[in-house]
C-alpha cells in the first residue's frame, strides 16, 4: 500500500496567532531532514510561515523551524516571477501571488503549485538537498523577463559564478556562536544574469530559456561549510533526475509510515491517521553531516566548532518526554539511541543539555526533561550511547544552581531548602516544582540503574516535594510563597504564566496542575482522600460545564484559553500537553472504563486531517504522538518509570500489526470493535487473560499479539483491584 498518499501535509496550517489548529506549516522533507521546504504566505519572519486561509504566496522557502514561537534560523527563500527587464518588485510584502488550493498538491516527498500568473513550482527533498523544477508561461511582451528571486533576509550573503549560486543565510531567532551560518550551493540549468538590488535580495533573469521554459534547480545545504554543501550535492543529488529524486523520498516514507497498518478503518481514518502518524516522523532533525571521507561530522551551536559525531536539534523536551520519545521506543529503539547521543553530545560540547534546542540552546518552558528521555531509554533496553557522561549531565541539571539561558533549573537552590519553588521567587513556581519532582523521580530511576544507592535516595525523597504544595483544604496544586502562605485569591480556574507579574502555572490553572504527577499517582489519590474522591475531582475536571476561565496572571487572553473551551471537555487542556496523561489516570484508581468515552472523544473529534487537523500547537510530534498510542489502546502515562508501561484506554480499529525492527511484529486485535462499543471488557496477550490495566515494554516490543474484548457497556470489574492498577513510584 502507497499509505504515504493518505497523509495531508497541509493539516493544522489554518492556524493563527490567536487560535492554534496545530501552528504548522506543510513540511515536505524526509524523515528526520535536516532542512525543510515549504511555500510561504507569511511575512518576513513571521512564524505562521504558511496560513491555509491566505491568498498569496511569497516564497518557497528552506526552514529549520520547530514552532512559531521559537522561530527560525538559517532560512532562506526562493520566488520566481515575471517582471520588466529594468525592475522587479521583490520586497516580500509585493512578490506575492495569488494561488487557490485546487492547483496545489502537497505530500511529504513533493509539493507542486500552479500561481495564478501560471507560473508551476515543484520540489522533493533528500536528507541535505532538494530537486527543483520552474516552469514559466510563454512571454506576453518583449519587456519580460522570468526571474528568480532568492531572498536571504540580508542575512548573509550570496555569489554566483557558472550556474551555480553560492550563499549563506545567518538569521537566527535565538543565540548561536558569531560563526554561525546555513551554506547553500544552488545548481541551475539554465544560463541566467543576476544582479543584487538595493534591498540586498538577489534577482536572476533567465534571457535564454530553451523551449521547454523550466528550470531545474538542485539545492543542498550544510551548516559546516560551502565545501561540505557542495560534498551533500555531489552525493544525494547531482546525478538523480527530478523523478528519481521523488520516487526515492515516496519510497522512503512509505517504507517507514507502513511500519503500522490498519485493517477496518475507513477512508476518513486513515487519512487522519497517517496524517498525524506522519507528524510525528520530522523531529528532532538531524544536524550532521558526512564529509568527503565518510565520516560523521556536524557544526556545534553548543561550541561553535566543527566536531565529530551525531548532532540533533529542534525539540522541546517538555513537550516530547511525553509521547514522542516513548513511541521511538517501540517503533525505532536505534533511532533513539542515536538521538540520545546527540544530546548526549551536545552536553559534552556546550557543558549543560539544552531544555530547548534550535540550533543550540533556547530559552523556553520549565524543567531538566532530558533526565526523563534517558531514564526511559535505560529501562526499556535501549543503552547503546555514553550513559556515563548522560548521568553526569543529568546530575549537573539536578544540582548546579548556576544555569543560564536555555540550560539548568531556575531557582534550583529556593527548590532544595524549601521543597518547592516559592511563587514570590520565580514565575510558574508550582508548574516548576511539578516538573522537578518529575526529573528528581526519574534521577532517582537512574541512579538505581547505575546502583548509586545514596543518589537514589536523595532524588527519591526530592521527588516527594510535590505535595509541598498541594493545599489539603481543597485539595488543589497551588503557588505557595517562601514564607509558607498560599497562592492570594485562589481560584482553580484563574491561568498563570510569564506574563508580568507572574504567576504560579505554565499555560494552565490548578486544574490540569493538579494531576501533573504521573510517577505517584497513588501518592496523589492518598492526599485526595482515596480512591473515591480522586474520581470524583477527575469527573469535575471533565464535567462539560467547568469550562470557563479566568485570564489571572497573564492579564489578557492567550490560545491556550480559548483552545481549552472549544475543547467541550471541562478543565481537559487537551491543546497542551500537562493534562496529556489525565484521562488514563482513572486506570490508577480501578475504574479504566471511565476513561473509555473521553478518550474515544478526543480520538474522533480533537483531530482530523485537514487544515484544522488538530486542537491546538501539534509541538514537534507529541500532541500526534498522543493520537497513535490512543488509535492504539494503550498510553504512557510515566515515561522514565523503573517498570516500562503503557495504561490501557480503547482500541480504536479493528486490527492493527505493527512491524517492529527485531523482525518482529504486533498485533493489536479489538474483537467485537465499533463506535458504540469502546469499553475494554478483557485482555489478553498472546492468548493469556492478564488481570491488570497496564501493559509492560517488553509485552509489545517482544511480538505476538494483544486482543481486547469490546463492549458498549462497562466492565466494572476490570481491574478495578489494587493490585490490577498500574505502580507508582517505580
Amino acid at each position: 500500500m502507497n499509505v504515504v498518499d493518505y497523509v495531508n501535509p497541509l493539516i493544522g496550517t489554518d492556524s493563527t496567532r490567536e487560535f492554534s489548529h496545530g501552528n504548522i506549516y506543510p513540511a515536505i522533507s524526509m524523515p528526520f531532514g535536516m532542512t525543510t521546504w515549504t511555500p510561504q504566505t507569511g511575512e518576513k519572519h513571521n512564524g505562521w510561515i504558511y496560513q491555509y486561509h491566505k491568498k498569496y504566496i511569497n516564497g518557497f522557502k528552506a526552514t529549520h523551524q520547530p514552532s512559531p514561537w521559537i522561530g527560525d534560523y538559517g532560512d532562506f527563500a526562493i520566488m520566481p516571477a515575471i517582471g520588466s527587464k529594468n525592475h522587479l518588485s521583490t520586497s516580500i510584502d509585493e512578490r506575492g501571488t495569488a494561488f487557490n488550493h485546487d492547483n496545489e498538491e502537497a505530500h511529504p516527498y513533493y509539493y507542486k503549485v500552479k500561481l495564478e500568473n501560471n507560473i508551476k513550482v515543484k520540489f522533493a527533498p533528500t536528507e541535505h538537498c532538494s530537486c527543483w523544477k520552474i516552469s514559466y508561461p510563454d512571454i506576453q511582451t518583449a519587456n519580460e523577463t522570468p526571474s528568480l528571486i532568492i531572498d536571504n533576509w540580508n542575512h548573509g550573503n550570496i555569489e554566483c559564478a557558472n550556474n551555480r549560486i553560492i550563499g549563506t543565510a545567518t538569521h537566527s531567532t535565538g543565540k548561536t556562536p558569531d560563526n554561525f551560518a546555513c551554506y547553500f550551493v544552488i545548481d541551475i540549468n539554465q544560463p541566467f544574469n543576476f544582479d543584487i538590488n538595493d534591498e540586498g535580495i538577489t534577482v536572476l533573469k533567465f534571457l535564454n530559456l530553451d523551449n521547454s521554459k523550466t528550470v531545474q534547480l538542485k539545492i543542498a545545504i550544510s551548516f559546516i561549510s560551502t565545501e561540505q554543501a557542495a560534498i551533500n550535492l555531489d552525493r544525494e543529488i547531482v546525478k538523480c533526475s527530478f523523478q528519481k529524486v521523488k520516487e526515492k523520498a515516496k519510497k522512503t516514507w512509505n517504507d517507514i509510515l507502513s511500519q503500522i497498518t490498519i485493517e477496518s478503518a475507513d477512508e476518513k481514518q486513515l487519512k487522519t491517521f497517517y496524517s498525524v502518524f506522519y507528524r510525528t516522523k520530522l523531529f528532532p532533525r538531524i544536524f550532521y553531516e558526512f564529509d568527503k571521507d565518510n565520516r560523521i561530522k556536524h557544526y556545534s551551536p553548543y561550541s561553535g566548532k566543527v566536531e565529530d559525531g551525531v548532532l540533533y536539534t529542534d525539540n522541546g523536551f517538555w513537550d516530547t518526554y511525553r509521547t514522542v520519545y516513548p513511541l521511538f521506543s517501540i517503533l525505532s529503539p536505534e533511532l533513539d539511541a542515536n538521538i540520545i547521543q546527540g544530546w548526549i553530545n551536545a552536553y559534552k560540547e556546550g557543558g549543560w543539555f539544552p531544555k530547548w534546542a534550535s540550533p543550540g540552546y533556547r530559552e523556553c518552558m520549565i524543567g531538566t526533561p532530558m533526565v526523563n528521555i534517558i531514564t526511559d531509554a535505560l529501562y526499556k533496553g535501549i543503552n547503546s550511547f555514553d550513559i556515563e557522561k548522560a548521568y553526569e549531565g543529568c546530575l549537573r541539571d539536578a544540582t548546579d544552581s548556576t544555569g543560564g539561558y536555555g540550560w539548568g533549573r531556575r531557582e534550583l537552590d529556593s527548590y532544595i531548602k524549601l521543597g518547592y519553588c516559592a511563587d514570590n521567587v520565580v514565575i510558574e513556581s508550582a508548574s516548576r516544582t511539578l516538573e522537578y519532582a518529575y526529573n528528581d523521580f526519574c534521577m532517582a530511576q537512574f541512579a538505581k540503574y547505575l546502583r548509586k544507592e545514596k543518589d537514589y535516595q536523595t532524588f527519591i525523597e526530592r521527588s516527594e516535594n510535590y505535595k509541598y504544595i498541594f493545599d489539603n483544604s481543597d485539595k488543589f496544586i497551588k503557588g505557595k510563597s517562601s514564607d509558607g502562605s498560599w497562592e492570594k485569591n485562589f481560584n482553580p480556574i484563574r491561568w498563570g504564566g510569564p506574563a508580568k507579574g507572574g504567576g504560579p502555572y505554565t499555560e494552565g490553572n490548578s486544574w490540569q496542575y493538579t494531576f501533573a504527577v504521573p510517577y505517584d499517582v497513588e501518592g496523589l489519590i492518598e492526599l485526595m482522600g482515596g480512591d473515591n474522591a480522586f474520581i470524583e475531582k477527575l469527573d469535575a475536571l471533565l464535567d462539560p460545564e467547568n469550562n470557563k476561565f479566568e485570564v489571572g496572571f497573564y492579564n489578557n487572553v492567550i490560545h491556550e484559553m480559548t483552545e481549552m473551551v472549544a475543547c467541550g471537555m471541562g478543565q481537559y487542556e487537551h491543546n497542551n500537553q500537562p493534562v496529556h496523561q489525565i484521562l488514563y489516570m482513572y486506570n490508577y484508581a480501578g475504574v479504566p472504563w471511565k476513561a473509555a468515552p473521553h478518550i474515544r472523544n478526543a480520538v474522533d473529534n480533537l483531530y482530523n486531517n485537514g487544515p484544522d487537523g488538530f486542537c491546538g500547537d501539534e509541538d514537534n510530534g507529541e500532541m500526534a504522538s498522543w493520537y497513535i498510542f490512543s488509535a492504539l489502546g494503550f498510553y504512557p502515562v510515566c515515561p522514565g518509570s523503573s517498570i516500562p508501561r503503557y495504561e490501557i484506554g480503547t482500541p480504536r480499529f479493528n486490527k492493527v500489526t505493527i512491524k517492529l525492527t527485531n523482525n518482529r511484529t504486533f498485533t493489536i486485535i479489538a474483537h467485537n470493535n465499533s463506535d458504540e462499543n469502546i469499553y475494554v471488557q478483557s485482555v489478553k496477550v498472546n492468548e493469556k487473560t492478564i488481570n491488570r490495566s497496564w501493559l509492560k515494554h517488553k509485552e509489545i516490543v517482544n511480538g505476538g499479539i494483544i486482543e481486547f474484548e469490546m463492549n458498549n457497556k462497562p466492565n466494572k470489574q476490570f481491574c478495578c483491584k489494587k493490585i490490577e492498577t498500574p505502580p507508582s513510584m517505580m
